[in-house]
C-alpha cells in the first residue's frame, strides 16, 4: 500500500471515483450520488475549499484505488478531515489518517475533527443509527469506518442527532395552538419574509448575517463567507420552489432564518439511471415543483440574544409553519430535521413539542495531535 497525493487530473478522477470504496454493494453511489460528489469535492466549484488550504491524498494498493482523504486547515478552530472511504482495513484507515494528521501537524494544528465533506455546512459525520432509509443530505457510512478509526486513536467528539416529523396532523396542532401568537407578530415588530429574486443582495446578506450568529456558539462551528452565502442562496432561487428560504425580521432586523429542501434523492431514484447526467433538466424541474414525499429542515436558527425567548419561539413556528404549507401545497407529507448537537438541549425540547421523533445519528470523530504517532 502507498499513500499518492492528488496532483493530476487522473488523481482528481480517481479521487472523486472513491465514493463508493468500503461500502456494500446496496450503497453503491449512482449517478446523483456522483455528481453531488463532484460538486462538493470540486475547488472550483465549492466557494469553502477555494478559501480553505487543503490537500488530497489516494490510497493505492498496487493498480487499485483502496482509500482517499482530505485534509483541510481552517483559519480558525481545528484542522478537519473528510471524504474519507477506505476498505475495511485497520492498517488501510492508519495510512490515510497519519498522512492527514503529520500535514495539518506541520501546519500547528494541535486536533484533527472529521469528517466534513467538506465543511460543517455540508454532509458530515459517520452514520451510528439509523430507523430511516429515505432521508437526503445525511453520509450513509458503513460500522467499520468508526471501528478502525477508534483503532487509529480517535474517539467521538460529538454526535449529531436527526429528527422526523412523519405525521403532519402533529405540526398542525402546534400551529393552531400558536395562531394567537403568530397573529400578533406584526404588533411584536415581527414579519416574516421569504428569498426572492428581486431581493438577491439582501437576502445573501442576511444569510452571511444570520449563519454566523445563530450559530456561532456551536461546537465546531465554522463561519460562512460571502461567496458561500451567494452561492447558497443562488442554488436555493435558481433550483428549489420559491420561499423555501425565508426570514424573520424584528422591526427591519434580520434575527431568524429557516430553510427547507426537498429530496433530491427521492426525485433522482425515480429517473432512469442508464441516462445518467442527461436526467439533469428532469431533475430540477421536479426540484421545483417539490415533486417528493419527503423534504429536510437543513437551517432552523434564531440569533443568540433572542434565544429562549418568546420572541424565538414565535419567529420558529411562524418559519415552520410557512414550510409546512408549502410542503403540503405541493404534496410532501414528512420532513427531517437536522442535524442538532446532542447537547442542544433546548433544539430538542422544541423538536420534540413539534412532533419529532429521532431517527438517525452521526458521530464527528477527533484526535489530539499533541504527539507525533
Amino acid at each position: 500500500m502507498r499513500v499518492v497525493e492528488v496532483h493530476s487530473a487522473l488523481d482528481h478522477h480517481r479521487f472523486r471515483a472513491g465514493l463508493g470504496i468500503g461500502l456494500a454493494p446496496e450503497q453503491t453511489p449512482d449517478w446523483f450520488d456522483q455528481f453531488e460528489e463532484a460538486l462538493r469535492s470540486s475547488s472550483w466549484f465549492h466557494p469553502y475549499l477555494k478559501r480553505t488550504p487543503h490537500r488530497r491524498w489516494l490510497l493505492r494498493d498496487r493498480d487499485k484505488t483502496i482509500g482517499r482523504i482530505m485534509a483541510m486547515h481552517p483559519k480558525d478552530g481545528p484542522s478537519r478531515f473528510g471524504f474519507y472511504n477506505c476498505i475495511d482495513n485497520p492498517e488501510a484507515a492508519q495510512a490515510l489518517t497519519h498522512t492527514a494528521e503529520t500535514w495539518t501537524r506541520s501546519r500547528g494544528s494541535e486536533f484533527l475533527i472529521g469528517p466534513f465533506n467538506p465543511s460543517v455546512h455540508d454532509e458530515c459525520g459517520l452514520l451510528e443509527y439509523n430507523r430511516c432509509s429515505d432521508l437526503y443530505g445525511y453520509p450513509r457510512t458503513p460500522r467499520h469506518y468508526i471501528h478502525n478509526l477508534e483503532a487509529c486513536g480517535f474517539y467521538c467528539a460529538k454526535r449529531l442527532l436527526t429528527f422526523l416529523q412523519a405525521d403532519e396532523r402533529n405540526a398542525l396542532r402546534l400551529q393552531r395552538r400558536m395562531a394567537p401568537l403568530l397573529k400578533a407578530m406584526p404588533q411584536q415588530g415581527l414579519q416574516l419574509e421569504v428569498a426572492k429574486w428581486s431581493t438577491l443582495e439582501r437576502s445573501c446578506e442576511w444569510v452571511e448575517t444570520l449563519i454566523n450568529q445563530c450559530w456561532s456558539n456551536n461546537w465546531g462551528f465554522e463561519s460562512i463567507s460571502k461567496a458561500e452565502a451567494r452561492n447558497l442562496v443562488l442554488k436555493v432561487l435558481t433550483m428549489l420552489p420559491r420561499g423555501v428560504l425565508s426570514f424573520v425580521s424584528l422591526h427591519g432586523r434580520p434575527v431568524a432564518i429557516c430553510l427547507g429542501i426537498p429530496n433530491a434523492k427521492e426525485i433522482a431514484s425515480n429517473l432512469n439511471p442508464k441516462l445518467g447526467l442527461l436526467n439533469l433538466p428532469t431533475l430540477l424541474l421536479r426540484l421545483r415543483r417539490c415533486q417528493c414525499e419527503h423534504g429536510r429542515i437543513a437551517l432552523l436558527g434564531v440569533i443568540p440574544e433572542l434565544q429562549g425567548s418568546q420572541l424565538s419561539l414565535t419567529a420558529s413556528i411562524a418559519m415552520l409553519s410557512h414550510l409546512i404549507n408549502k410542503g403540503l401545497a405541493f404534496g410532501s407529507s414528512s420532513a427531517s430535521m437536522g442535524w442538532i448537537l446532542e447537547d442542544n438541549q433546548p433544539m430538542l425540547r422544541f423538536l420534540k413539542l413539534y412532533g419529532g421523533e429521532q431517527v438517525m445519528s452521526h458521530l464527528i470523530m477527533a484526535k489530539s495531535l499533541d504527539r507525533p504517532g
